[in-house]
């Protein structure tokens, strides 16, 4: 039986998803001994494995890992470890994903926080900026280490600008500084993280939009090139590189880009109301405007009525308690303004075309 070594940071939600995807090869093939193990790799440890997949994101781990003289798959795109044999995510494409999503949406206003520092940062930039530019708009840019802090420069942030972060750790702290502000998401800030990792989305308040990652495959695919290699087969000259999967829409992104004050305000009314059973006329009140006046705005700019866009947010509640918990289609119903569970039923299929058993199970 090969024994290989696995040297990942399992503490990182894709990480582990790359873990699986190298266990389900092995299972599906010749059942290679696995020993899981951290990402500093010394010589002792390499021992008598006969292959190794990592992360080897560094110069200096690249130069030595390649003078082993044994089967190695990097599945790091942190920095230079890439040089050696590696299968990674696309991440010039993840950019692309996220760009093409916000122009769908209707934003013309974009900002890119990410670390000029990491490889797959710089890439996920310029995939989005490639496609902004070439809609004839134009990308900000923001980063940690930069003289402005993050709430200033979110403090001048014009309403209605698309947000793409380099990871869901970094969407999360411009989630927390937006929620300390007082700056309403979406309506203000549509935020879109990368690697949908649970920890953060599923965090605060309301919930992350995030792109899914392919890290599963990514890590069938690098044990299956690693089997390659184990075997005397030739190295490929580039990466392999695995395209994102799709991009999660939760509440941080489930928006249209709108200009209009009036629908702006009506939008973080239904959002702070979620848990109540209110109407629409509630609603007028509030805003001090007529129905004709909301239904002809929200027509405008958001293609569909006011009463869609309550029933809308409240599903997507809903979804945010299914993936998240185990509570009764009761509980969740009362949480997000619907009278009964039959009714949650109802427009829960009429907005994503799923029961809310079937899309629970999906995160299971």
């Amino acid at each position: 039986m090969k024994q290989v070594l696995v040297s990942l940071a399992l503490n990182y939600s894709f990480a582990r998803e790359i873990w699986r995807g190298i266990v389900r090869y092995s299972y599906e093939h010749d059942r290679w001994a696995l020993w899981p193990g951290s990402t500093e790799v010394s010589d002792e440890k390499i021992g008598g494995f006969d292959g190794i997949i990592g992360m080897f994101g560094t110069a200096a781990q690249g130069e030595r890992i390649q003078q082993l003289g044994k089967p190695v798959v990097n599945v790091s795109n942190r920095g230079t470890g890439r040089m050696i044999t590696s299968v990674l995510n696309d991440d010039r494409l993840i950019g692309e994903m996220a760009a093409r999503y916000f122009l769908h949406k209707g934003f013309r206003q974009f900002i890119y926080y990410g670390n000029p520092e990491l490889h797959y940062s710089n890439l996920r930039q310029d995939g989005f900026t490639s496609v902004i530019r070439r809609a004839g708009y134009q990308v900000q840019f923001h980063h940690p280490g930069q003289g402005t802090r993050l709430h200033d420069w979110l403090r001048v942030t014009p309403p209605s600008t698309a947000l793409l972060c380099n990871e869901d750790n970094v969407a999360f702290s411009v989630y927390r500084a937006c929620w300390e502000l007082d700056i309403k998401i979406p309506q203000d800030i549509a935020i879109l993280g990368v690697n949908n990792d649970e920890t953060y989305c599923l965090s605060g308040t309301l919930g992350l939009s995030s792109i899914m990652l392919g890290s599963e495959k990514l890590g069938f695919e690098a044990a299956r090139l690693l089997d390659q290699l184990m075997r005397g087969g030739v190295a490929p000259k580039s990466p392999v590189l695995i395209p994102p999967l799709n991009v999660v829409t939760r509440i941080s992104t489930d928006i249209q880009s709108v200009r209009d004050e009036f629908v702006r305000k009506a939008l973080a009314y239904i959002q702070d109301n979620l848990e109540r059973n209110f109407q629409v006329e509630e609603m007028l009140d509030h805003l001090s405007v007529g129905r004709r006046t909301l239904e002809r705005k929200f027509k405008e700019h958001l293609g569909h009525s006011p009463h869609h866009a309550i029933t809308r947010a409240r599903v997507e509640k809903a979804k945010r308690l299914l993936e998240a918990t185990q509570l009764k289609m009761e509980d969740i119903a009362q949480r997000c303004g619907f009278s009964e569970a039959r009714i949650l039923y109802r427009n829960f299929r009429l907005v994503t075309g799923d029961s809310p058993a079937r899309y629970r199970k999906s995160f299971r």
